[in-house]
């Protein structure tokens, strides 16, 4: 199965001709034996290839300050990167600049007697990525898809209880398209009256590919703290953080076509390092542009798949 095939319907326009019916079968007149007229040229199409898609990281690094109607801090519970967005791209000679949006949550245990959890936010948090594609020029169309990478924070209860150092790394991807035109012959005269249908495929990529949109620094645990967090799901401690640990897409996908092309990057243009038949299970390592990054069966080998001729879905951990 070949991983240009594309999902699409379209019918024809209609069609100002005059017909007859011979035996019952809708015919079309030929032009050329009424009067004579030459066969119809070429029709001009545009057509869409991918010029480079490049991947670049971003870190973003804030201080995170309790607002003054809220406790100090005793104990940091989690840190949420949510609402990950791409709000601007734009194409430059030779660079994609992607801009953004994201949001983070901070859920802490107070330095009260009764030691009660808290949390504050701050929202549109902007963030800006250059990244280098060669060839790309201003009137050429871009797409890009971002994903958190790694999430960490400082807490020193001893220097200052109302502020947390929280770092974030984003993994962003753009995609540069260009547009070719290209004339189309006509095989053969139309001689019957029908609907034209055909098939294509569609990537359907959101910024942030996390369930919720949600990341979290840290993992939480058993214990005699409890308040509700992120979807209402009570939220308990004390809490081991395990901040630090690589949120990076994981998991396993299987073939479902026939002769699938795994390639170079995520994209038809780029070269094909090895066909796999129906069945081979691969291990997921990233996923952009509705790709999965993946290493064969050698351990060693790495390769981009398209998404909608595997079967499975991997997972984002949250922390």
């Amino acid at each position: 199965m070949d991983d240009n095939t594309r999902v699409v319907s379209a019918s024809t326009d209609t069609l100002n001709t005059n017909t007859k019916k011979v035996s019952g079968v809708t015919t079309v007149e030929s032009s050329e034996l009424e009067c004579g007229c030459p066969e119809p040229g070429p029709e001009t199409i545009e057509v869409e290839q991918v010029l480079g898609a490049e991947m670049a990281q971003r870190v973003v690094e804030l201080d995170m300050i309790v607002p003054a109607q809220k406790p100090d801090i005793e104990q940091v519970l989690d840190v949420y990167v949510k609402e990950l967005e791409i709000t601007k791209i734009d194409v430059i000679r030779d660079k994609v600049i992607v801009r953004g949006e994201l949001e983070v949550k901070v859920m802490y245990v107070a330095d009260l007697p009764n030691q009660p959890v808290h949390a504050f936010e701050k929202q549109h948090i902007r963030w800006t990525r250059d990244i280098v594609v060669d060839g790309a020029e201003p009137d050429m169309k871009a797409t890009s898809d971002v994903v958190v990478e790694f999430v960490d924070y400082d807490f020193h209860c001893h220097h200052d209880r109302r502020k947390v150092h929280v770092t974030i790394v984003l993994k962003v991807w753009a995609r540069v398209v260009t547009t070719t035109e290209m004339d189309v012959y006509a095989l053969s005269p139309i001689d019957e009256v029908g609907v034209i249908t055909g098939t294509t495929s569609t990537d359907k990529v959101s910024a942030s590919q996390f369930d919720n949109e949600t990341v979290t620094a840290s993992e939480t645990g058993g214990g005699d703290i409890e308040a509700f967090g992120e979807q209402n799901v009570i939220v308990t401690g004390p809490v081991t953080p395990t901040a630090g640990t690589p949120t990076t897409v994981s998991g396993t996908v299987t073939v479902t076509g026939n002769t699938v092309n795994v390639r170079t990057g995520p994209g038809t243009n780029f070269p094909v390092v090895t066909k796999l038949n129906k069945g081979a299970t691969l291990t997921v390592k990233e996923q952009a542009f509705g790709w999965y990054k993946v290493v064969l069966s050698d351990g060693t080998t790495t390769g981009w798949i398209a998404s909608w001729l595997v079967n499975g879905a991997p997972v984002n951990p949250k922390g």
